[in-house]
């Protein structure tokens, strides 16, 4: 009996797990803020933009990587995947964020933009640099909470609470350790949040 409540829990915590990777995959949390800070500044069109260009397109281009077999799984688990994707996501973020200045965007939607490009540069360095897969699900969570709360109000600083929920669902799948999540989430809070207030 024991052993079967063991395993039993173990299942329901695999499920949890699963769900909150899901939920708090960095395409679907840059599509949802992108479009909270648009429509809360008055911008949902640069919104919807934004969404496109930092959610959208990213798990398109990884979806087609996977059908290419370029890419084992959407959440791109494997560090050996990653260098590359890195680069087209970086340079999709330089069209959109130019595509915003060029068509005098809102700042705080170039803030944002800018914002994710910078976060995505510390990653890029680290995982390439000194190959180790810091993780993108905690780093996103994180900084977007923060620019959350610089652009619009101090209480969406409650929403870090769900970045270590996110990061222990990554540990729990095996797919980051406990420092590639801590080290995700400092990395994503402090560069965005410092971007995001140079700029805006």
């Amino acid at each position: 009996m024991t052993e079967t409540r063991v395993q039993g829990n173990t299942s329901g915590q695999d499920r949890i797990a699963r769900l909150l990777t899901e939920v708090g995959a960095p395409w679907v949390i840059n599509i949802v803020t992108s479009l909270i800070l648009g429509c809360s500044i008055g911008a949902p069109g640069w919104g919807i933009f934004v969404a496109i260009c930092s959610g959208v397109v990213p798990m398109c281009v990884i979806l087609y990587g996977m059908r290419k077999s370029k890419i084992g799984d959407h959440h791109v688990t494997s560090i050996s995947e990653r260098h590359l994707l890195i680069v087209v996501l970086l340079a999709v973020a330089l069209v959109g964020l130019s595509i915003q200045i060029v068509a005098s965007a809102p700042i705080q939607m170039i803030a944002f933009m800018t914002a994710g490009l910078a976060a995505l540069v510390v990653a890029a360095l680290i995982t390439s640099v000194l190959h180790w897969k810091v993780s993108v699900h905690t780093g996103v969570s994180a900084g977007v909470t923060i620019v959350l709360a610089l652009a619009l109000s101090p209480w969406w600083l409650l929403a870090l609470a769900l970045t270590p929920l996110i990061g222990w669902s990554r540990v729990h799948l095996g797919d980051h350790t406990k420092g590639q999540v801590i080290v995700g989430a400092i990395a994503g809070a402090v560069t965005t949040g410092i971007t995001y207030a140079l700029i805006a």
